[in-house]
């Protein structure tokens, strides 16, 4: 058994039979009483809220506010959740910050280490700016939601897209882009990206997306802030306030 399995076995024992002692776990997991305390050192630093009971033969248990155990998600929910996170991060959502913050390390964590690198500064890609315009806000409409998803994936794995794309004034067009940033101006959602029909950075309101195509093989290098200070220079004031 590998140390991450070892460690999700570990935290369903503990919240199945609470007060178990760990010379029960060392003999359950088949490892010795100070691996079990060093796993749940690195469980509690990952913020599972572990008591202890004093003493000799004291047992170990989850706090009774922890609820949930082991939820299992797919690759996309996890990055969905992680995206989500991410823009609460950067909206300063006052509540539950710091359960924020171990909600989305605890999903990172979940990751092998070479696609954490990638995901790890998602926060950095998100720009909030002022609310949209009047007539912005009355053109708004939702977006198509099974386009949003291959979007949502392509920009946290950093894939260039194929999109067929709706212009202000109606005309489709086909476009090849990299997906660098998004910019919230609620409630219109702007991707910000390098357009390689036009060999330069371009805004796009998510709402006016027809199809997303992945690209298999085409991937990019972030450059979130280059890119927003290239389309800042050409279209103002759509993008962020707080860079």
């Amino acid at each position: 058994m590998n140390r991450i399995d070892r460690l999700d076995l570990l935290t369903r024992v503990i919240r199945d039979r609470p007060g178990v002692t760990t010379e029960d776990l060392a003999q359950e997991l088949g490892v010795s009483v100070r691996s079990i305390f060093r796993d749940l050192a690195q469980l509690r630093d990952r913020g599972y809220p572990i008591e202890a009971d004093r003493g000799r033969g004291g047992g170990v248990r989850l706090h009774a506010s922890w609820g949930l155990g082991r939820v299992l998600l797919s690759t996309e929910e996890a990055l969905g959740s992680l995206l989500t996170l991410a823009v609460c991060d950067k909206l300063n959502f006052p509540m539950f910050e710091s359960e924020l913050a171990r909600a989305r390390k605890k999903i990172v964590d979940a990751f092998p280490n070479f696609e954490r690198r990638k995901i790890a500064p998602l926060r950095e890609r998100i720009f909030v700016g002022p609310p949209a315009s009047r007539a912005v806000r009355e053109s708004w409409q939702e977006p198509e939601r099974a386009v949003m998803r291959r979007l949502q994936v392509a920009f946290v794995q950093d894939r260039v897209v194929r999109v067929e794309y709706v212009k202000q004034g109606g005309e489709h067009s086909l476009r090849r882009v990299e997906p660098h940033a998004v910019s919230i101006n609620w409630p219109a959602w702007y991707l910000l990206a390098y357009d390689h029909l036009r060999g330069e950075a371009r805004t796009f309101r998510c709402d006016r997306f027809v199809s997303v195509q992945i690209e298999d093989a085409a991937t990019f290098r972030p450059r979130p802030r280059e890119i927003a200070m290239a389309v800042l220079s050409h279209q103002g004031s759509v993008l962020a306030q707080h860079m």
